[in-house]
């Protein structure tokens, strides 16, 4: 979520910098499928002429071959397809604007009241003493009577909550306070396990068995907007969503819901009462996101929204992914070890950092790997005017290339790095005072790297 510190576990961090500079922007509509054209000859009578001659019956037409139809029907798909073509899309973890929420009915209302007993809120809480103060929340829910805790590992990330020795707690819908502690997490699927220190059998929420189909009906529970683990309906419209974006996840279930701050984390639950999911993050441009799926969702007679859509980590009974989170695996990200607010554009701005653009090195953690290598954090240095008076300008290092592949912007740079394994030497070509070089590291683990920072 963008900007977010009043979601649980997340500071400022470079996928949390700025307003995405296309959100809000209008779309055209999503899943109109385009009806091919049909037309029939005429047949127009004349009367005879008596002194003409009659010419010879001409043959009938015969209809359009099966070939031919399935010919305009292909044409037809590719234009419709082609009609779709959409900008990059915006997506954020949390973000303001999500349109109504739509309350459950029926089967899913039910589904709701048995499954919120399962459903807690998570706090991140500083400060001494045994409630400390909140710093951000999300939410997650019981995936087992003695205790175990599921929920979005960004919920619960230690190297966002920058000056805090924060501690998690799990707020129940009868508002008994556990304290949480962290069993594993997959940093790459943005699934995390907690242990809450209960002091007998709790409700859960049982794994689904199988995933769900595009349509189906589900109700996220969470804590945005000043709620306390309430519903989000909606449906499930695409499986196998691609981010196109390095720090979010790939593979996830597309959602109807309307999620908010303080959502992360929550359980996305079917008219069973079964959780198919976990709120990972939301896109603004859904029309623009790809998919692992062969059939197009207005083939399905579905539509996609032009505006705002929902992303959950699937979860299912038989998922590895799930039991190795369970059973203690920790999958962190590599990183370099620095912080990004922005990126450099030559000629965009007051600065002059060199002639190729890149990320520039705003803050580096004490004894990481860019920190060893010598990248040097952002800073000011006097100059004299031409007027003889004194200003300052500012200095800093831009990263413009990664093992030789240039890296423009923080999020190229941050996919190459997430496609190398902690432990593996990179080269970095950095710019700095119009000079630039090369500099050797070795990528770390992102919570051993932050966690003294």
């Amino acid at each position: 979520m963008e900007v977010m510190n009043d979601e649980l576990g997340r500071a400022h961090r470079p996928s949390d910098s700025g307003a995405p500079p296309s959100e809000g922007a209008a779309l055209r509509e999503e899943g109109e499928a385009t009806a091919l054209p049909a037309s029939s000859p005429a047949a127009a009578a004349q009367a005879p002429d008596p002194g003409a001659a009659v010419p010879p019956a001409s043959r009938p037409r015969r209809a359009p071959r099966a070939f031919t139809w399935l010919l305009l029907f292909l044409l037809a798909l590719v234009a419709v397809l082609a009609s779709q073509v959409r900008k990059p899309p915006t997506y954020v973890h949390v973000a303001d604007g999500p349109p109504p929420i739509e309350a459950p009915t029926g089967a899913l209302a039910e589904a709701f009241e048995l499954a919120r007993d399962a459903a807690v809120r998570i706090e991140a809480r500083c400060g001494s003493g045994r409630n400390g103060y909140p710093v951000g929340v999300g939410s997650g829910f019981f995936a087992s009577d003695d205790g175990l805790v599921l929920t979005a590992y960004h919920v619960v990330d230690s190297t966002a909550t920058i000056g805090c020795n924060v501690r998690w707690v799990a707020i129940t819908a009868q508002e008994e306070v556990f304290p949480l502690t962290l069993v594993g997490f997959d940093a790459f699927n943005d699934l995390a396990a907690l242990k809450a220190d209960v002091d007998r059998r709790v409700p859960f929420l049982p794994l689904a068995e199988r995933a769900p189909t595009p349509g189906t009906p589900v109700v996220a529970i969470g804590n945005s907007r000043d709620d306390f683990l309430a519903a989000r309906a909606g449906r499930v419209t695409r499986l196998g969503v691609q981010a196109n974006r390095a720090d979010f996840a790939d593979g996830t279930i597309e959602l109807t819901n309307s999620l908010a701050p303080g959502d992360s984390g929550g359980p996305v639950v079917n008219a069973r009462g079964e959780a198919i999911g976990v709120v990972s993050y939301i896109s603004f441009n859904p029309g623009a996101m790809t998919t692992q799926e062969f059939m197009p969702p207005f083939l399905r007679g579905l539509s996609l929204s032009r505006d705002f859509a929902g992303y959950a980590v699937p979860l299912t009974a038989g998922s590895e992914i799930v039991s190795e989170v369970v059973a203690g695996a920790r999958r962190d990200l590599p990183v370099i070890g620095f912080s990004w607010q922005t990126d450099y554009q030559p000629g965009r701005g007051p600065h002059d950092l060199g002639p190729r653009p890149g990320p520039i090195v705003h803050r580096v953690a004490r004894g990481g790997p860019a920190d060893v290598a010598g990248l040097r954090p952002m800073g000011q240095k006097p100059v004299t005017n031409a007027d003889g008076s004194v200003g300052v300008d500012l200095v800093a290092d831009v990263i413009v290339a990664l093992d030789g592949v240039p890296t423009p912007t923080f999020y190229d740079l941050l996919a190459l790095v997430k496609a190398r394994q902690i432990g593996d030497v990179v080269t970095l070509t950095v710019q700095r005072d119009n000079a630039t070089f090369r500099l050797e590291l070795e990528l770390g683990a992102k919570t051993s790297v932050f966690a003294n920072d």
